[in-house]
């Protein structure tokens, strides 16, 4: 990715996109960062203007909030004439639990943060992308979680949904030169997925993986949906 690229992270308050935005402003990249929590998002950039003296974009953005959505394509294209890339990390998964004992409440929420939201930024903000003289669109899923396992319930659910997205977008897409790319990585033991890793906490080899994450969605050379990080 170009430092005169221009992008947008979707759930860069959290453990993968807070280290995604870290990586790629350093390199020099203009971004949107969008977040739920103001806390978290002037923390993100208070760190980033500390290490990089680079300031970015805030997008503080509930997604369980309809307005949010029919206002997002005027204030992301007040900010950006176009957009590069759009990587979306948002995840909601807060407990084990088997699957009747969810209650409506948190059925609805995840159902809105962890599928609608995604159709619903594709929606809004293909026009920008469809600016962009080389667009792409990067996903990630945990590949092992695409079978139905006791107690991870909506965990499991949101990975098949993003992956049929992802697989959809992609074939739609190819002759509007839109790149997506599902990128499928390990279990971390940081973020949602600490909930289900039985791994102790290895910064190094998260970190390794979150560099990873950024080569593979900017590798030119391969325009191939899914790529597997060993």
């Amino acid at each position: 990715m170009s430092e005169n690229g221009k992008g947008i992270i979707f759930g860069a308050t959290g453990f993968i996109g807070s280290q995604v935005a870290h990586k790629m402003t350093k390199k020099g990249v203009k971004l949107i960062l969008h977040g739920k929590s103001k806390k978290k998002l002037e923390k993100l950039d208070d760190d980033l203007k500390q290490k990089f003296n680079s300031k970015q974009t805030l997008l503080q953005g509930d997604l369980t909030d309809k307005n949010f959505f029919s206002n997002l394509f005027n204030i992301i294209n007040s900010r950006f004439d176009y957009l590069d890339f759009l990587m979306n990390f948002v995840g909601k998964f807060e407990r084990l639990s088997p699957l009747t004992n969810l209650t409506n409440k948190e059925w609805e929420e995840m159902v809105q943060i962890n599928i609608n939201s995604f159709w619903k930024i594709l929606k809004e903000l293909e026009p920008l992308l469809k600016r962009s003289a080389k667009p792409r669109v990067i996903f990630l899923i945990n590949d092992e979680s695409l079978m139905g396992k006791p107690y991870q319930n909506f965990f499991n659910i949101s990975q098949v949904m993003k992956k049929v997205i992802g697989e959809i977008f992609y074939e739609e897409n190819k002759r509007l030169k839109i790149l997506t790319k599902i990128i499928k990585i390990p279990i971390l033991n940081s973020g949602i997925t600490s909930r289900i890793s039985a791994k102790k906490k290895n910064k190094k080899n998260n970190d390794a993986i979150i560099e990873k994450v950024i080569v593979s969605a900017f590798d030119n050379r391969n325009s191939k949906l899914f790529t597997n990080l060993d």
